[in-house]
């Protein structure tokens, strides 16, 4: 057998075991899996905050061990493998294929992809310029998306469409001063940027993060970043922002807002999420909710099931014009059968120390549900499955996977003064 062939075997003997695991959680027929997936097949799908799937090469697996070999500094090695595992599908042929896999059986047409990773401006930095690699290398698959109508004009040539979202600027560190952030924000625009978060959980100068316990919400300045984000139409977006912040955002905007990947606090309580007061905030500013598929976060052990209820909830208090899915895990293709991936340093993470007790994960089997089980990115045609199943109507469940954040881009995208973009030829 081949490499290829035994990878491929691999990767769905995995498949296999997320969607048997939604299935059997969902109580879901023979009839009723047939039926999500065939509409689930049909409509344009998109994330509204993913991380597209990994998959190393020979050749990434080459430069991660030589990085380890050299004993390069773990958060080093942690950036190289970042790179690699995005950029594997430029590599060579075979890791192409299981890429294409992957996102065949996952029916994810666009996605708004965490390219900036923050909140450091360096590492931003380098997102951008691997996932600017993908696109120009795989024309074929991939279109970098700048407005709404190129994500629906790749479902139609049958490519998959890639926004550009930023988890750090406007950041809170790498800048000369604050009014940097103003100069940046034109500069990110211009590499492709239409998401942008304002806060990454902890405080900086736009305003409060989702953990600080003051809750102060927008600075003056973070007003000025606001406004400035309107003009250039990209899409303000709140996930990490703290309550008041999300509010106050809310009633500065003259776009709509987002919170990509998120929960309902008034379910989990997580701090991540956002009460149904910032929901309706939210709603009223014609923008959108995406659910998050972070076990923990949705409950304390959090399986798809919890996952539909808080698309319910965010429903109930928003409307179904207002809801989305952002999944934010990540899904991997099996490793190269040859050379052997040497163990990568540990690294720390930097974020669980902030959640209260009871919203952290408390086992690796909390974890594995968004890796080997239900909440698995590769079981996007189960989220449709579980909304037929829970009544909602087709054209709800079209919004819901992937209408309304396209709805909300190109809105915001309508709504800017400074970058007006012409009309591209039919």
């Amino acid at each position: 057998m081949s490499h290829l062939n035994t990878r491929m075997q691999q990767l769905h003997d995995h498949i296999k075991e997320c969607h048997a695991r939604a299935k059997e959680l969902l109580g879901a027929s023979d009839t009723q899996v047939e039926a999500g997936l065939e509409l689930h097949e049909n409509l344009p799908v998109c994330d509204s905050f993913g991380f597209t799937p990994g998959a190393l090469s020979r050749y990434g697996v080459e430069r991660i061990n030589q990085a380890i070999a050299e004993q390069w500094q773990p958060v080093e090695i942690s950036e190289l493998a970042l790179d690699m595992r995005a950029t594997g599908l430029c590599h060579d042929e075979e890791t192409f294929a299981l890429y294409r896999e992957m996102f065949r059986v996952s029916g994810v047409n666009a996605t708004v992809n965490t390219a900036g990773v923050g909140p450091a401006l360096i590492r931003a930095l380098r997102g951008t310029a691997r996932f600017q690699q993908v696109c120009d290398e795989r024309p074929e698959f991939w279109q970098k998306a700048i407005r709404a109508e190129d994500a629906r004009r790749a479902f139609d040539e049958g490519r998959h469409a890639m926004f550009f979202s930023a988890n750090n600027p406007p950041a809170h560190v790498g800048y000369h001063d604050g009014y940097d952030v103003l100069t940046w924000l034109e500069t990110f625009h211009r590499f492709g940027y239409r998401v942008m978060h304002l806060t990454y959980n902890r405080r900086n100068l736009v305003g409060d993060g989702c953990t600080e316990p003051g809750d102060a919400g927008l600075s003056d300045f973070g007003h000025q970043v606001v406004e400035m984000m309107n003009r250039f139409g990209i899409m303000i977006d709140t996930p990490h922002s703290g309550s008041q912040t999300t509010l106050d955002a809310c009633e500065a905007s003259e776009a709509p807002v987002a919170a990509t990947h998120t929960v309902c606090r008034d379910i989990s309580g997580h701090p991540r999420g956002k009460t149904d007061a910032q929901l309706r905030a939210i709603a009223e500013t014609g923008g959108f909710a995406g659910m998050t598929c972070i076990p923990h976060f949705l409950a304390e052990r959090g399986t798809i099931m919890d996952l539909l209820d808080h698309i319910d909830r965010a429903v109930n208090v928003m409307g179904s014009d207002h809801v989305g899915i952002g999944t934010d895990v990540a899904f991997s293709a099996p490793l190269p059968l040859e050379p052997e991936l040497k163990p990568i340093p540990p690294g720390r993470n930097r974020w669980w120390a902030l959640w209260p007790e009871g919203t952290r994960p408390v086992d690796a089997e909390v974890r594995r549900e968004s890796s080997h089980g239900s909440l698995s990115w590769i079981c996007w045609p189960y989220f449709t499955v579980g909304l037929l199943m829970r009544g909602y109507r087709e054209e709800q469940i079209a919004k819901i996977v992937g209408g309304n954040i396209l709805r909300v881009l190109g809105e915001v995208e309508r709504a800017a003064e400074w970058a007006p973009m012409p009309e591209r030829p039919a």
